[in-house]
Order: C-alpha cells, then sequence, then structure tokens
C-alpha cells in the first residue's frame, strides 16, 4: 500500500449567512500519492454514512495563499473554497443540493505540510503507460 497523509478535522455545517453552524459532523482530509493532484474530504452524516468530494489539492493550497483578512474565495466550479482566519470554508454544488462546511484551518495546513513531504508540489508524474492501459480497458 503506498503511503496516504490522513488528518482527522471536525465539519461544521453553516448557515448560508455563516453567522449559524447548523451541524458538527467528524471529516477527514485525505491525500493519497496516487493521485497527487487530488485532496478527498469525507465527512460523516446522519446514519453513520460518509461522503466524499475529491478536489484540487492546488484550489486547497491557492485558498490557502490567498485566505487573508479579506474573503478570498478560490474556485470555478462545484468546490469553492475560502482560508478566513481560522477557519477554511469549503462550499460544495451539486445536483441535490449545497453545502458551506467550516474546517479548521490547522488540520487544513497539517495536510498540505504532509502532502508536500510525500509529493513535493511540482514534482507529480504520470505514469502514461498504466493510464493509456486502463484508457483502454485492460488490466494495469
Amino acid at each position: 500500500m503506498l503511503p496516504i497523509a490522513m488528518v482527522p478535522t471536525r465539519a461544521e455545517v453553516m448557515a448560508m449567512d455563516l453567522e449559524q453552524v447548523l451541524a458538527t459532523g467528524r471529516a477527514n482530509l485525505v491525500f493519497d500519492i496516487e493521485d497527487p493532484w487530488a485532496v478527498t474530504l469525507t465527512v460523516r452524516t446522519r446514519g453513520d454514512n460518509w461522503v466524499s468530494w475529491v478536489f484540487a489539492r492546488s484550489l486547497l493550497t491557492d485558498a490557502m495563499v490567498a485566505g487573508g483578512l479579506t474573503l478570498d474565495r478560490v474556485g470555478d466550479g462545484d468546490v469553492q473554497i475560502t482560508a478566513h482566519g481560522s477557519h477554511v470554508l469549503v462550499e460544495l454544488d451539486s445536483p441535490s443540493g449545497h453545502a458551506i462546511l467550516r474546517l479548521p484551518r490547522a488540520d487544513v495546513d497539517r495536510l498540505l505540510d504532509e502532502a508536500e513531504q510525500l509529493v513535493p508540489e511540482g514534482t507529480e508524474v504520470v505514469d502514461w503507460d498504466t493510464e493509456i492501459t486502463l484508457l483502454a480497458g485492460e488490466d494495469a
């Protein structure tokens, strides 16, 4: 098994005005060197189900760099991220709904630090032979 970085955290579901916490649940931030361009956020929902979102590692990194005293939102698609103070807001859109999750900034920083130790940004490599084999529907 290849190394991963996993940071257990908590996710707070925020009201649209960001003034009220509607719910709090366990969550994990995961970086897997098999897909060094991605970060996975898994959140425990009611009924002990886990929901996962996969988004670009660079999106999270860019938000952390942009985040300061202003609300600098990063992302154009279904995932938009804002780092502000001691929190990171992850805004998610899907056909089934919209949610704003608030994560502790220290946990996001920790995941990005561990990911950088495993695969420094800019050193990611694609195994084109394996990718072509998978696209052709053959066993890798």
